[in-house]
């Protein structure tokens, strides 16, 4: 074992790595392990590696804390797989420990050449005789249309092996059906005989499909690389860390494994759908929202149904809200979120109405239904949206003018005395009756003009504001009760929906077009801090403290907008 050790910075704070081989052959595997002491650390992430060595996952195989007599120890290590012949190095870390920087020296070594190395093939199907094999698990072998089916891909290992790291190879494919990755909480191996053979097992990925057509789902089959640890010293060590502190007695390697291909047999949906099924298959309930039931003419009513369950909501198809006349509506706008580590895959997808009443008065919208089946009980159910009732205030808007009788001219008086004059003079009053007509059109324009304005006006951007800093804020506090990495999903979609609300354009570089110079860098920072909690868990700071910056930052944004004379 190649060792490394150096401390940089004062006593309290200091950075020590080690390399767990300076000399490998092509193919295999070095651990590069980083020990913190002083505090967990920030700003934290994978040493790269140049010349003959590739990182293997930016996300550490090892991140252990441990507190001892009030000192903070924190230990993170990286694999590296040797890819060719020649010299790998591995650059020197950097963190921050308490404000303070700390550096940790990086790695050399010599990859050879393994001259007569045979051709590594993918191991066998997982039927209980070899030590290392993946199997696809559904958690149901027949299914409706429509209906969610779980699919665990299950390793299988013998006790003398130590699993680092999976990977998927390739693409994989299930034609005839919707796909959705769902997480894989962290587990140990549990315990498992098969064929009378003692292994143990952990589920390294987890897909829910939704059917698309009756008949056989076919799974196609699903490669993984497997990096792994095996015992050469006598039997399997219970010590989690073994393979860091005690290298003589491991071998590092990397497998490839094939899950072989599995099918499940689908039954289309019972006969005597209710007319307004739209194809919801699943569990769902259903809640209705309004977010002002007393508003002036011509500002706008937002109604909000959303819709929870364990079928597929990314294809659910919005109720129909019945129009009540003198109304102005507009297609539902939606957003969807699922709940990954949940099993079966849950999710909620929220319709927002947008209603705009003309006049005074009270305006309702009738309960509408939504229609689903039910597999657990073999039969169509049907929610109903919750009745709306607003009340609104203030005149009809200029624009519109009371209905004239069917047979009064457009735009002219309603009775008329006067007679078509005969002969010659016809032509004069087609003149005069063109000049009459044009005071009329103008007006028109105008008219038209004047509700486009007000429509717009009905939207003003103070109201904008309002309406996005609320929704951020109950979306972040939403946030806070989430597992760490689905709380940064939903931080970083709030805050990407409030600065789209707020400017009045689609999410995307534009809708942050207008924040200032000032909080720009934080907003880069804080998105960040928030991707690295998503894709690369344990290498960045406590999303908790993101989610306070994030929160910070809305505050910061509305405390400019409302000095921004034109914003108001």
């Amino acid at each position: 074992m190649g060792l490394v050790l150096l401390a940089v910075g004062a006593s309290a704070q200091s950075a020590q790595s080690d390399v767990s081989a300076t000399a490998v052959a092509e193919g295999e595997t070095v651990t590069y392990t980083v020990t913190l002491r002083g505090g967990r650390g920030d700003r934290i992430s994978a040493p790269l590696a140049t010349g003959a060595l590739e990182l293997v996952s930016r996300s550490p195989i090892l991140d252990a804390t441990t507190i001892t007599n009030g000192e903070t120890t924190r230990q993170l290590a990286w694999a590296y797989r040797a890819r060719r012949n020649g010299t790998g190095r591995i650059r020197p870390f950097r963190a921050r420990i308490n404000g303070q920087s700390v550096t940790a020296p990086g790695a050399t070594v010599a990859v050879t050449a393994s001259a007569s190395r045979p051709q590594r093939r993918p191991a066998p199907s997982g039927v209980g005789r070899d030590a290392l094999f993946v199997r696809a698990e559904p958690s149901r072998r027949t299914a409706y249309v429509g209906q969610q089916v779980v699919v665990d891909y299950v390793l299988y290992f013998e006790p003398e092996i130590q699993p680092r790291q999976t990977a998927p190879i390739g693409t994989w494919d299930a034609a005839g059906a919707w796909r959705e990755e769902m997480d894989v909480p962290t587990a140990y191996p549990r315990p498992a005989t098969i064929n009378g053979r003692p292994y143990e097992a952990v589920t390294i990925r987890r897909v829910a499909l939704f059917p698309t057509r009756d008949g056989t789902l076919e799974l196609a089959p699903m490669q993984f690389t497997i990096d792994l640890v095996r015992i050469t010293g006598g039997g399997r060590s219970s010590d989690p860390f073994a393979p860091f502190f005690s290298p003589f007695s491991q071998r590092f390697e990397d497998r490839e494994v094939v899950a072989p291909s599995t099918s499940v047999e689908v039954r289309p949906l019972p006969p005597g759908a209710p007319a307004a099924f739209a194809g919801a298959v699943g569990d769902f309930s259903m809640t209705t929202t309004v977010d002002d039931r007393r508003v002036q003419a011509g500002d706008p009513v937002r109604v909000q149904v959303a819709i929870r369950g364990t079928g597929n909501t990314a294809l659910l198809e919005p109720p129909a809200l019945e129009v009540p006349s003198g109304v102005d509506a507009y297609d539902p706008a939606q957003d969807r979120e699922a709940f990954r580590s949940a099993e079966p895959l849950r999710g909620i997808k929220t319709f927002a109405y947008t209603f705009v009443p003309q006049g005074g008065g009270t305006f309702e919208i009738p309960p509408a239904p939504f229609v689903y089946f039910d597999p657990a009980d073999g039969r169509y159910k049907t929610l109903e949206t919750d009745p709306v009732e607003v009340v609104v205030e203030g005149d009809a808007l200029a624009d519109a003018a009371p209905a004239l009788g069917p047979d009064a001219p457009a735009g002219l008086k309603a009775s008329a005395d006067w007679q078509r004059p005969r002969g010659r003079a016809t032509w004069l009053w087609g003149v005069l009756g063109g000049g009459l007509a044009l005071p009329l059109v103008a007006a028109g324009l105008f008219l038209g003009v004047r509700r486009g304005r007000e429509r717009l006006e009905a939207d003003t951007p103070a109201r904008r504001r309002r309406r996005a800093r609320s929704v951020a804020r109950r979306r972040l506090e939403s946030a806070r009760e989430r597992p760490p990495r689905q709380a940064a999903a939903e931080t970083e979609r709030a805050l990407e929906a409030y600065l789209a609300d707020r400017s009045g354009v689609a999410a995307g570089p534009a809708s942050a077009a207008d924040v200032p110079d000032g909080l720009r860098s934080d907003l880069e920072a804080v998105l960040s801090d928030l991707e690295r909690a998503q894709f690369a868990p344990g290498l960045g700071p406590d999303v908790g403290a993101v989610i306070d910056r994030a929160d910070a930052l809305v505050a910061a944004l509305e405390a400019r907008s409302e000095r921004s004379p034109r914003n108001a």
